[in-house]
């Protein structure tokens, strides 16, 4: 005979809750002993006042859902039991749920992994009503550690008592297992990239030594034959010859200098110099200084300049650089052909770009050449070099700067019929870092936040812009790398989910670039976590939807404003007067000394976190200084910056080197810029204490 449906309600002892499982038929309820009065009763009058149609119904599905789930779901007593566990518990264990049943988790699965402490403070949040959340590591039947991501809710009656527990666990331990994996393979990447930076370095700065004392003497022959070419009539020989030397060590001078170059930038020492300056002009100039080399060749120059160019903001002479070097290169493969420049301006991935376009109708480059043909010391093939010469450094160094300046350069050409070589960069590197130098001369954090979500983007901007931030957003992981690395910000907000380069491969990438390593990064997820931020080395970490005060308050515990106070050892009155007013301008408290032997006697009252020090000074200079502050334990560590204007020999640089944290040559500044820097590398020594 068929059963009877009905509804059923167990009555069990404590030691008897692993029976559950073993009923051959559906339980509604079931009832603990010793029973309190009129429980039973409730219980059956509860059950008796539900429609059970829809009861079942509701109860299958559900039952249904729960024994389907990938993830694990559990019940236990108050007293951590367990009452109910679903198959996804034993896949991931190694436990039935028979053997489970009436047992506690530190019977079974609970590891070594956490501390009695962490045990505490989960019972407290249990017992006290609250949800918990975290990672539980449980240990399998196999001896296997497993990673869960745990929630675990307690559920009371009506009356408020806790009568179960409810956790809902997910699996990833495989997830960690990548995760360190990565870990693993960054650090040795990190690793094999020291070594291979490490000789490259060394490899550039013999080019760069070399290069320097070479052209030392070749300045010297130059100038020399100059002067006794005035002295010789020009139809004599002595004239045709010493033209020949000029000319050859004007060759040789070049060559040198593009040695140099490229060992500048390989060993990361070009620093651009953005400047505002109107694009037709610099084109007018390129333009005269290049028409010799048409006329040499019988080639026919043509410049197709748009009317409206405009001005920009960068490095002038290393775009003047760039045109030369791919305008030299077309005369010198062109004989009386055509070589056109072309220079637009138009809009590109909603920013304003500049487009440089060089045409030439000379040999032309195979497809197979072309591979080869930025990379340092290579030519289209050896006979190029014999019957054209070059050391084939030219496009190699205009691809590096390109990329120093957030360019990109192309190459279209055909064997036999002509090149085009195009230039693009962005024209509004002044709208980006006018903004961002202009906060930091107003002392104002600069945030760089990184979100591929046009509108969280525009929401936080405004947010952090009300209370006084300078935001420079990225919409993509690439972009603000880059960003990172020319503004610098005092910190970075940074989405985890992003198309193409994730979060936390962007995070990982900045902690492996030296520039951008002590930036501090906030971390925007829906995800607690937490510990796989902090193993990559994040600061913060916010949970989304992102709490406006609570991010305005995360970034101001991060780019808090420190002062300094700061000696500057200077002889010369006004240049010491400036520093000493931008110092202040910026917030820092500045002692002076005109010499280092006034500078020793002033330490000890000024007490300064930082001294700016120049070299050439009466009394005592800088090196008798730095070696006297190096001796007194007390100062040992002290930051130093120098500033010079003297050329630097070996055993000088050697010096600086182990004494000082920045050398900063004169000559290659303006006074302005000088200053600027000065209080930048201030603000940063002061920003790592």
């Amino acid at each position: 005979a068929g059963e009877v449906p009905c509804d059923v309600i167990v009555l069990l002892a404590r030691d008897e809750v692993s029976e559950l499982a073993t009923f051959a038929r559906p339980i509604t309820d079931f009832v603990l002993e010793p029973l309190r009065a009129g429980e039973v009763a409730l219980r059956v009058a509860q059950v008796g006042a539900l429609d059970p149609k829809p009861l079942r119904e509701r109860q299958r599905v559900l039952s249904l859902a729960v024994e389907a789930s990938s993830d694990v779901i559990e019940m236990t007593d108050p007293r951590a039991r367990f009452l109910y566990v679903n198959p996804a518990y034993e896949r991931a264990l190694g436990f039935s749920p028979a053997e489970v049943l009436g047992k506690t988790p530190a019977q079974l699965v609970r590891s070594d992994a956490h501390s009695p402490e962490f045990w505490k403070e989960l019972d407290e949040t249990l017992s006290s009503g609250h949800t918990w959340r975290g990672t539980l590591i449980s240990r399998g039947r196999d001896g296997r550690y497993v990673h869960f991501d745990t929630v675990l809710t307690p559920v009371a009656d009506r009356t408020g008592r806790i009568t179960h527990h409810l956790g809902v666990k997910r699996d990833v331990s495989e997830e960690l297992a990548r995760q360190e994996a990565l870990l693993e393979a960054n650090r040795a990447l990190e690793q094999a990239r020291d070594v291979a930076v490490s000789a490259s370095r060394a490899k550039s700065e013999f080019l760069a030594n070399m290069s320097h004392e070479l052209r030392t003497p070749l300045n010297a022959i130059i100038g020399y034959s100059e002067m006794l070419m005035e002295d010789a009539a020009p139809g004599e020989q002595v004239h045709h010859d010493l033209q020949r030397i000029r000319n050859a060590g004007t060759h040789l001078l070049t060559l040198i200098n593009d040695v140099l170059d490229i060992s500048k930038i390989e060993a990361d020492k070009v620093e651009l110099v953005p400047e505002r300056f109107a694009l037709a002009e610099l084109v007018a100039d390129v333009q005269a200084t290049v028409e010799p080399l048409a006329r040499a060749n019988d080639n026919r120059f043509e410049v197709q300049a748009a009317d409206e160019l405009g001005q920009i903001n960068m490095d002038r002479t290393r775009l003047r650089q760039i045109l030369l070097n791919l305008l030299g290169n077309a005369f010198k493969f062109t004989k009386r052909g055509t070589v056109r420049l072309a220079v637009t301006r138009a809009m590109r991935h909603e920013r304003p770009w500049i487009e440089v376009r060089v045409e030439d109708t000379g040999i032309g480059i195979s497809e197979a050449q072309q591979k080869r043909l930025f990379q340092p010391f290579v030519q289209a093939d050896s006979s190029t070099t014999r019957e054209f010469g070059g050391t084939g450094l030219g496009l190699a160094i205009c691809k590096r700067l390109v990329e120093l300046m957030s360019g990109e350069i192309g190459l279209a050409s055909e064997l036999g019929h002509g090149s085009t070589f195009t230039v693009r960069l962005p024209a509004d590197e002044d709208d980006v870092s006018g903004e961002w130098r202009a906060a930091r001369r107003a002392g104002s954090p600069v945030v760089l936040l990184i979100d591929d979500d046009a509108e969280a983007r525009e929401l936080s901007r405004r947010t952090l812009a009300r209370r006084g931030f300078t935001v420079v957003s990225a919409e993509s992981g690439a972009r603000g790398l880059e960003l990172a690395s020319s503004v610098a910000p005092d910190a970075i907000v940074l989405d985890v989910k992003m198309p193409g380069m994730s979060g936390w491969e962007v995070l990982s990438t900045l902690k492996l670039t030296e520039s951008t390593a002590a930036i501090p990064v906030i971390m925007m997820t829906v995800m607690h976590q937490k510990e796989v931020g902090q193993t990559l080395g994040a600061a913060d970490y916010l949970i989304k939807p992102i709490d406006p005060d609570r991010l305005v308050d995360t970034l101001t515990r991060h780019t808090r404003s420190k002062t300094a106070r700061v000696l500057v050892v200077e002889d010369d009155e006004p240049t010491r007067d400036l520093i000493r007013r931008t110092l202040e301008h910026r917030g820092n408290f500045v002692a002076e000394a005109d010499n280092g032997r006034v500078a020793l006697d002033r330490i000890d009252e000024a007490r300064p976190d930082v001294v700016v020090l120049d070299l050439m000074m009466p009394v005592l200079d800088g090196f008798g200084f730095l070696h006297a502050l190096r001796a007194d334990p007390r100062y040992a560590q002290l930051p130093v910056i120098v500033t010079t204007a003297r050329t630097l020999d070996e055993v000088e640089r050697s010096d600086l080197a182990r004494n000082a944290q920045r050398v900063i040559e004169k000559s290659a500044h303006t006074r302005q810029e000088l200053l600027g820097v000065i209080g930048d590398q201030i603000t940063a020594i002061v920003a790592r204490r």
